[in-house]
This record gives C-alpha cells, structure tokens and sequence, in this order.
C-alpha cells in the first residue's frame, strides 16, 4: 500500500524491526542469513530496516548491502566524541554504514533518564553525519488515563520541532503508548484516529517545509497489524520482539 506524505511524496510502509537485546550476535547473523532470500523479496513493496545491537551492526550492513534493506542503529550518543566509556557516535555509525537511528525510545527516557534536552542533541549529530533519526514518543498509563496524552506529546516534541523548523530534512516520529509497549493492549482506533490527526496538524503548521512520516509503535503483531493499516496519517510500524520472530514479522509486513 502507498502512502502519501503533505509533500505528494509517495512511499511504501515502513517496518523497523527493534530488536533491543532479545538476540544474541549469532542469533542476529542467522537471522538475516537464514532469511535473506525472503526478506529480499518483501522489501519490493516495503521499507525494511533492521535495528540490531551496535556488535551486530556491521557484519548485517554487509549481508544487506546489494539489497535494499537498510540497518539502523538503536541509539547513538548526544555527544560528538570524548571520554564517554560505553557509548557510540554518531560519526562511528556513519562510517559503519547505518542508515538509521532510534531516538528517544521511552525504554531510554525511563531506564537511563534522557531527557528532551539530550533527545535534541542526538538529533542534530545524526542529521549532520546523514543519519536518519527515528524520533520516538509516547505517553504513560497515568497519563493516559488522566487524558493528558496530547499535552505530553507536545512537550516531547516542542524542543525537537524547535531545533529542526529552519531545515528541509525528512522528519519520522514514531508514537508508541508506553502502556501498549509489549503488552498485546492496543489502543482502540478512535484514539489512534484523533492522535495522527493531530500529529499531522501540528507538524505541518510547525514544519511546513519538510517531509513527515508517522510510525505507530506497541505490540505491532500479525494481528493488531489489520487494525492498524486500516488508521489513515499511519505511514510504518516500529516493531519490538514480535520482530525477533521471523514468521510473525513476515506476516506484519504482507
């Protein structure tokens, strides 16, 4: 299915496969190897991108690399280089061949306390060293229930429209309720309907001249998959563990 953007760009679904770290190295390579034929042949009518754990990232590029499939990493450093033990550049993944990168997945904002602030940042470096960024937000149970989801939404992404509205980059936001995040609980369509509406609004008055697309993300599965195609402003699917399953992951992007 076609989908098209404010700017009459026309593009196939999109489908990020997170992996987080539900695969060991060997588990990731196999994974890619085994069905590489197959995965080649699904991204004719779609976006594939692969997000596996940053040992993994290399040699899968270079399993991928006469396809179209694209591999992304699942988050990079808010700085440019120095003594950070344990983190990764933006620089080093450009150079590795990553076409993409997660930011701002609420897993980051809740278990290592990143900020808005720190989100931006990590935006601008990817941006600079021609990465594109997979800019994630979401609201909590409480917040939900307290109907404060737009107004959470819109702090999220107040800093970020606000560092990026002087360029023409492409821009791709991916809403992912914490509460649905690996719990089989979708929200119900009227909800999904009011929250890429206003998505679309919003980012066009704020963003008119770039490209937008709309991920929807949590418990994306072969079943909720029907649902969700059928919600209009929904461009792609960020996919959690239920992509760690190659059947089930095919059966979402088909």
């Amino acid at each position: 299915m076609l989908i098209s953007t404010k700017k009459g760009i026309t593009m196939n679904y999109m489908y990020v496969a997170n992996w987080k770290m539900y695969l060991s190295f060997n588990e990731s390579i196999n994974f890619c190897l085994q069905n590489y034929d197959t995965l080649k042949k699904l991204s004719h009518n779609a976006n594939i991108i692969i997000c596996p754990s940053f040992v993994a990232l290399t040699p899968i590029i270079e399993i991928f690399k006469n396809s179209t499939i694209a591999v992304g990493a699942q988050n990079c450093s808010e700085n440019i280089s120095g003594p950070y033990t344990g983190e990764v550049s933006a620089q080093t993944l450009t150079q590795a061949g990553v076409a993409y990168c997660i930011v701002g997945h609420n897993e980051r904002r809740i278990h290592y306390g990143e900020t808005s602030d720190i989100i931006t940042q990590k935006i601008a470096l990817l941006y600079q060293h021609a990465i594109q960024p997979i800019i994630c937000i979401g609201e909590t149970k409480k917040e939900y229930n307290n109907k404060t989801t737009f107004t959470v939404l819109a702090q999220q992404l107040k800093s970020i429209i606000n560092a990026i509205q002087h360029n023409n980059n492409h821009i791709i936001i991916a809403y992912e309720p914490i509460w649905s995040i690996g719990t089989n609980i979708i929200p119900e369509q009227h909800h999904l309907q009011e929250i890429f509406i206003w998505l679309t609004e919003l980012l066009t008055i704020h963003l008119p001249d770039n490209s937008i697309q709309l991920l929807y993300g949590g418990s994306v599965n072969p079943t909720s998959i029907k649902q969700l195609k059928n919600i209009p402003h929904i461009n792609g699917f960020l996919i959690g563990k239920a992509s760690t399953n190659f059947e089930n992951f095919a059966k979402i992007i088909v």
